[in-house]
């Protein structure tokens, strides 16, 4: 295990981490279809065990309207979104499964991968369970009953909303008495500021009977999986409703990005000169508390930002407001939907910029053109001041 992480750290030193992640998203294609098909077959769930399923189409069934977009090119990579469908789920697995600690898989028979206990399982990028600890003599937990939150992402900002707390709310929805139940989280996950932050502001989040999972195998008579729609902004209030913040504020906001993220600005500098005459103020999410970043958002009439997790706190703004996305080069003709979904589901303007790649491309740097961004906050400004005249 030690030379493995040696290793690890050897390729990290000599290649960049963007093309040692495509490296491995093209390893994992292969395990997939070769290895891990023998290893680990599926377990096949008949359709009556689920207490709800349904697939559904999030753009359609949302209204998302792309209209007010100004480049061409970002409208017509988000419209593919409303082709796109989704599952929802609840699985009461009432037979004997095992979680294993790593990713969160729950495994039948010590090889059947349940692929419901995973949220976006089939996905590439998605590994398996490491098949030596798994055979090896393990530290098992036996639970008569409990609730599964791991999921794929889990440690992200974003998916704590979407994909980990919305499971407890989503439950309720439906009668699950989730006290009764050992409610499974990640290691990794409790670990993070902003999770003990909502889970302590949360009087009922606070008093489940929660279980860290983080190198236990955890042996459950029965089990719960589920994975509600995306986006489900009802499970999302009931997160973020112990956040009440006065409604309003004229602040203009942009969130960066650093380095480090593999996510960021080149030209930050130039940047950062524009929003400096424009009266627009600087953040990088990962220095703020939980509070401020709820606290800023809430405030924010005008919100810049690179794509990532920070823009999550869109979520606590409930006034209007106007976001600008700023993207990378799109590979794949894939723009990612979390934020233009998130922004219209909320009643905010939305618009975008498609940046180019710079020279740390492979680090994850790119550039935004000043003169397109400066546009898009004149027309803001215009709009916005017409709104307060008129009122």
């Amino acid at each position: 295990m030690k030379a493995h992480f040696s290793l690890k750290k050897v390729l990290k030193k000599l290649f960049p981490v963007l093309l040692l992640k495509k490296a491995f998203l093209l390893y994992n294609r292969i395990r997939i279809a070769t290895f891990d098909r023998l290893i680990f077959p599926e377990l096949r769930i008949n359709a009556n065990e689920f207490k709800w399923y349904r697939r559904g189409h999030p753009f359609v069934e949302n209204s998302i309207n792309l209209s007010g977009i100004t480049d061409h090119m970002v409208r017509k990579l988000m419209s593919t979104w409303y082709q796109w469908t989704q599952e929802e789920f609840l699985l009461i697995l009432e037979k004997q499964c095992m979680i294993e600690p790593k990713f969160g898989w729950g495994i039948v028979n010590r090889r059947k991968l349940v692929y419901y206990s995973l949220g976006i399982s089939r996905t590439p990028f998605q590994k398996k369970p490491e098949i030596i600890p798994l055979l090896a003599k393990k530290n098992e937990i036996r639970l008569k009953q409990a609730i599964s939150l791991r999921d794929t992402g889990e440690e992200n900002y974003f998916h704590l909303y979407n994909d980990v707390l919305a499971k407890i709310f989503f439950l309720k929805s439906f009668g699950v008495d989730v006290e009764e139940y050992t409610v499974i989280v990640a290691g990794a996950l409790w670990d993070k500021p902003y999770f003990k932050a909502i889970v302590e502001r949360s009087t009922f989040l606070r008093s489940l009977p929660w279980l860290v999972q983080r190198e236990e195998y955890l042996v459950c008579d029965k089990v719960v999986f589920c994975k509600p729609m995306t986006h489900r902004l009802d499970l999302w209030k009931e997160i973020v409703s112990p956040f009440v913040h006065r409604a309003g504020g004229q602040r203009r906001i942009f969130i960066t990005r650093s380095k480090e993220s593999l996510r960021y600005l080149e030209n930050e500098n130039e940047v950062i000169s524009l929003f400096k005459i424009q009266g627009i103020e600087i953040y990088n999410c990962d220095a703020l508390s939980l509070e401020q970043q709820s606290e800023l958002f809430a405030s924010a009439v005008l919100i810049i930002g690179i794509h990532g997790a920070g823009l999550t706190n869109l979520i606590y703004r409930n006034s209007p407001c106007h976001v600008i996305e700023l993207f990378p080069p799109p590979e794949s003709d894939y723009l990612p939907f979390h934020y233009v979904m998130l922004a219209g589901q909320q009643g905010f303007t939305y618009d975008a910029v498609i940046g180019e790649w710079g020279r740390e491309r492979h680090s994850g740097g790119f550039c935004i053109d000043v003169s397109s961004l400066s546009a898009l906050i004149a027309t803001f400004d215009k709009s916005n001041n017409a709104h307060l005249v008129s009122d």
